[in-house]
């Protein structure tokens, strides 16, 4: 097993600076009646539930590999989206609004964890992160499928399970819409370090 160096720092903070500001993102969002309450979609109100459990260990497991490496736990969210966040939040009027916002974020995230698992020295945080990055990068699918569905106008056929026969087409795929991952949004390296 190997431990992760001092190098790691910068990345693994920026990493828990997107996380922060993501989870935190989601908890306030599940406050909205459509979107974590009572009048909410189902599967949007399962989403948010689970995308805070993912990111709670995605926070636990990179504040262990940052300590590990000898740096000091990025608590504190992603200055830069932080204002993208606060700015969209008013604006948020119903489920559609809150997967736009979400897309966001899931995008970022993802996209900065793909880009900078390789610069990560040890193959065991690198795996760790991967996962994360994964798990980002199913929301993300799922989130452009339910943007996709909102957008017709029909909120009945955000469902589980879904009535096949009246989708869309292109329903199926449109949560994958690029053959290779991009990274071209990812945040640099450094964006969320401690100073």
């Amino acid at each position: 097993m190997t431990a992760p160096t001092p190098a790691d720092v910068p990345v693994l903070q920026t990493a828990s600076s997107l996380v922060e500001l993501t989870s935190d993102t989601y908890t306030r969002l599940q406050r909205l009646p459509y979107a974590g309450g009572g009048t909410a979609l189902a599967p949007v109100r399962a989403l948010l539930a689970t995308a805070v459990q993912e990111l709670d260990r995605a926070r636990t497991d990179l504040a262990r590999a940052t300590r590990t490496a000898g740096g000091r736990v990025q608590t504190s969210p992603n200055a830069k989206y932080a204002a993208v966040v606060e700015q969209a939040l008013p604006t948020v009027r119903g489920p559609g609004d809150v997967v736009g916002l979400l897309l966001t974020l899931e995008d970022v995230l993802a996209q900065t964890l793909v880009a900078d698992v390789v610069d990560l020295s040890s193959p065991d945080v690198r795996v760790t992160v991967l996962g994360h990055a994964t798990a980002s990068a199913r929301r993300k699918a799922l989130l452009l499928t339910l943007g996709a569905l909102l957008s017709t106008g029909r909120a009945d056929l955000v469902a589980v399970p879904p009535d096949l026969v009246a989708l869309p087409p292109g329903a199926g795929t449109v949560g994958f819409p690029d053959v290779l991952f991009p990274t071209e949004k990812a945040s640099p390296a450094t964006e969320g370090a401690l100073r």
